[in-house]
């Protein structure tokens, strides 16, 4: 047999090496989520829900001006909102519950400088305007505005969420508003006052101290619920960590299983997103914290979720960037605007960023206010609904894929 000169020989043996190197690359590449975007619509508005609106079984958008009836979603009036600053509507967060308990959901909508809280009557199906919207309605005057966000959350476990506000005003009063009826079946708010005064930007709920009670945690402290219930006076103010331009919401979570409630957050306004392990508390029973940096490659994580978006059983942490949340000068504002999520690794204590979209400053999905994640379509993975400044997206989850 004739021998192949050296030369040959040699490329021919880097030729296979190269294409078993290859074929093991391609073995050991792990999978990705793939999401696929979808806009519903571009304007300022920065909050969203998603409920069954039209009573057909399907999950529907709501978000600012309009709502989306799936599946096509194609957007349908709600209201109006009053444009105010330089890029701003008055809408910083908003949620659907039935609140005249006619059967439908209604859209309880908070405002930024406002201390009108307005809810918006369901009309039902087959009578939903294309034009001019819904009934409007007041829920409370709270006498505040400065309004970071705001939050419909169970805080006396009685299956009805109760309305609380964040303020980015330290003086403004801490309050939680339960939905109560009048004689005639008409709904008002009933106002709490957990502290006359001591807001901040950024609010979550968990159970901090270990007693089984759960607390309000914001960007001065936390506040401790009273044994005798939420509602029964004032809760005591804790003054134990400082968190600058904290998320909404922050997230009170026992990472390390250690049996402590541990804190992940985000500087809404720089970059910057942490966990906080919680310690031995000292011997007084100050709870001590010690940070641990999560990313610090992207700035406004204004929002964050705690959902199972990879369907492995374990809830991740999803958040991106807000666009423009200070209409353009905060720290990163022409970055690119990202949607990510994080996998907790428990035994390594360490996270690990996955993407869900990236698109130049203002032509993609960012964070706004609020984060849903939901399956939308049925098809067993959790989507994400993003409204923001670059405006309102569906993130379609379709699921693992090998990459190319």
């Amino acid at each position: 047999m004739k021998k192949l000169p050296l030369v040959l020989t040699l490329l021919a043996s880097l030729t296979a090496v190269s294409l078993v190197a290859q074929q093991k690359a391609k073995k050991k590449a792990p999978p990705s989520l793939k999401f696929r975007v979808q806009q519903l619509h571009k304007d300022n508005n920065e909050g969203c829900s998603v409920g069954d609106i039209n009573g057909d079984g399907k999950l529907d958008v709501v978000a600012g001006e309009f709502w989306y009836p799936a599946p096509d979603f194609k957007p349908l009036p709600v209201r109006k909102l009053m444009p105010f600053g330089a890029d701003y509507v008055q809408n910083n967060s908003e949620h659907l519950l039935d609140i005249d308990k006619d059967g439908d959901l209604d859209v309880v909508g908070g405002a930024f400088t406002l201390p009108i809280v307005n809810w918006f009557e369901n009309p039902g199906a087959g009578n939903y305007p294309t034009e001019g919207g819904w009934k409007v309605h007041q829920l409370v005057d709270t006498g505040t505005g400065h309004n970071e966000a705001t939050f419909m959350h169970d805080i006396d476990g009685d299956g009805t969420p109760e309305w609380i506000e964040n303020s980015w005003r330290p003086e403004n009063p801490m309050q939680i508003f339960r939905i109560v009826y009048d004689d005639e079946g008409k709904p008002k708010a009933e106002k709490h006052v957990v502290s006359e005064s001591g807001n901040g930007h950024g609010m979550g709920f968990g159970d901090l101290n270990g007693d089984g009670l759960e607390d309000i945690i914001f960007r001065d402290g936390w506040y401790e619920r009273p044994a005798d219930g939420p509602f029964s006076g004032p809760w005591e103010y804790h003054q134990d960590f400082q968190l600058p331009h904290a998320s909404c919401p922050i997230l009170v979570v026992d990472l390390n299983s250690d049996g402590r409630n541990d804190v992940i957050w985000a500087d809404g306004h720089n970059y910057g997103l942490y966990w906080e392990e919680q310690m031995e508390p000292q011997a007084d029973g100050t709870i001590v914290f010690r940070q641990h940096l999560i990313d610090k490659k992207f700035s406004q994580a204004h929002c964050l979720a705690w959902e199972d978006i990879d369907n492995d059983d374990q809830p991740e942490l999803i958040t991106g960037k807000r666009y423009y949340a200070h209409s353009g000068k905060d720290p990163g504002a022409e970055d690119p605007i990202t949607v990510q999520y994080y996998d907790w690794n428990p035994e390594g204590q360490s996270w690990k960023r996955n993407k869900i979209s990236q698109a130049p400053a203002g032509e993609g999905p960012g964070i706004g206010l609020q984060i849903r994640v939901i399956d939308l379509d049925g098809n067993g993975w959790k989507d994400v609904v993003v409204p923001g400044k670059s405006g309102t997206h569906i993130i379609w989850n379709e699921g693992w894929t090998n990459p190319s």
